[in-house]
């Protein structure tokens, strides 16, 4: 007996994997990315997409107990992953066209071989794929003696797929609209502060969301869960300017990264596709520009009320600065030359040399900025025109220049010492590159 069971020969059955729900709902929530690259015209796309989710399980969960020790244990994981989405969605396929796959011989077994061997019902597309299963799932199925296959005419609105040995173990899984259901803002801002998420999974996440959430600018959400993602970083004390720039300019990058994968069906403000993600954040940035002060309050409220009053003023400015910090990291990024500025003619602004493509907008901001009566318009003024001077031109100094002096003017006026030591900080970063842009920049 004892030879027989270390013969690899032998086929034994297995029960389905003790995954949890957590695994699980990671695992699920990455259906829909994978059957829109199945659409695609790019040969192994999906594969590929599937073998990277695979590699964030095991980064994230590590490899399943069933698979330690095992030889080229990860490789066969991996396998199984793919094998798992492509049974899934294609089942999905076939019920939604009213067709079921044809049983093959091969799946009728004895009634003296069924307690020892497994079938698959006709619903999965391979025999060699082990669907997953919660624990709770697992207890069930065991208390079970014998358990019927579903018949196909049963099926619900819901996929299921059935491993069958001595036991049935239904699985349900999720609708898309289901799974979309499960990102949220707050998961969003996760994602974009996690490093160890490679740009198609941020992907998937977003189109996920966007499933759900139906809109002619769908990604405004998107943008703010960024944005908060950037404010919930801490800002280092001794570094008042550096607003976890470099910190930004990640997140930003990866927001990039992310909207290659954006499919044509993804759709912001008539803009398409990977640009979409541009067009939002321009949105955005547009609307977050304009300074709005609260109203003040009447003489009838009470101290509470107007603390509350306080409190959110100061909120507002402190996120008016960041949106600022953004903008500049976006100016930076060139992600703001995309074309769907208007442009207007350099001498019915007042340039001596056009601004280039994109920049007219932060332009006509910095412009702006300086001559508004809240000194805080000044701090997001200030710091955006540094990015335009470190992506200016050598023609544009003298302007640049007239530019820095007048906020030189204002920094004086400032009374707020947390946003004057931000503005000195700023002001001689931006004479710095002035200078370098004599020795580095060509006209």
């Amino acid at each position: 007996m004892r030879a027989m069971d270390s013969d690899p020969r032998v086929s034994k059955p297995r029960l389905p994997k003790p995954y949890t729900e957590e695994q699980l709902s990671f695992l699920r929530s990455h259906i829909s990315g994978f059957e829109t690259r199945t659409r695609g015209h790019v040969r192994g796309d999906a594969k590929k997409f599937a073998l990277d989710r695979a590699n964030d399980f095991l980064l994230r969960f590590g490899l399943p107990l069933d698979l330690q020790g095992v030889e080229e244990a990860e490789p066969r994981f991996r396998e199984q992953i793919y094998n798992w989405y492509k049974n899934t969605v294609g089942r999905a396929r076939r019920k939604l066209g009213g067709r079921t796959r044809p049983k093959k011989s091969s799946d009728k077994a004895s009634p003296a071989n069924s307690h020892n061997t497994i079938t698959w019902s006709p619903n999965l597309a391979t025999p060699t794929t082990v669907p997953y299963a919660t624990p709770i799932e697992t207890q069930s199925a065991e208390a079970s003696s014998s358990t019927q296959p579903i018949p196909p005419t049963q099926a619900s609105s819901q996929l299921q797929f059935t491993f069958q040995s001595s036991v049935s173990v239904p699985i349900t899984v999720p609708s898309a609209s289901a799974i979309a259901h499960k990102v949220t803002p707050t998961t969003l801002r996760e994602a974009f502060l996690a490093h160890s998420m490679n740009p198609a999974t941020l992907s998937s996440f977003i189109e996920s969301y966007v499933l759900s959430h139906p809109s002619p600018t769908p990604l405004t959400t998107i943008v703010h869960a960024l944005f908060n993602a950037v404010t919930s970083l801490s800002t280092p004390a001794n570094s008042p300017t550096a607003s976890n720039t470099d910190t930004i300019f990640s997140i930003l990058q990866r927001f990039i990264a992310a909207c290659q994968y954006f499919p044509p069906t993804l759709v912001h403000a008539d803009v398409s596709g990977p640009l979409a993600g541009q067009r939002a954040l321009q949105i955005a940035l547009r609307k977050s520009s304009v300074w709005s002060p609260l109203s003040a309050s009447s003489g009838h409220t009470s101290i509470a009320d107007e603390m509350e009053r306080i409190a959110a003023d100061r909120q507002r400015r402190k996120d008016h600065v960041q949106w600022a910090h953004i903008h500049a990291a976006a100016l930076e990024l060139r992600m703001l030359s995309s074309g769907y500025h208007h442009r207007t003619a350099a001498s019915d602004m007042g340039y001596g040399v056009p601004p280039p493509s994109g920049q007219t907008f932060s332009e006509m901001m910095v412009r702006d900025a300086v001559w508004e009566s809240d000194e805080v318009e000044w701090v997001a003024g200030i710091i955006v025109l540094r990015a335009i001077i470190r992506t200016g031109c050598i023609a544009r100094k003298a302007e640049y220049e007239l530019l820095l002096g007048t906020y030189e003017r204002r920094w004086k006026e400032i009374k707020d010492e947390a946003r004057q030591a931000l503005v000195t900080e700023v002001l001689l970063g931006a004479r710095d590159d002035l200078v370098r842009l004599d020795e580095t920049r060509a006209t």
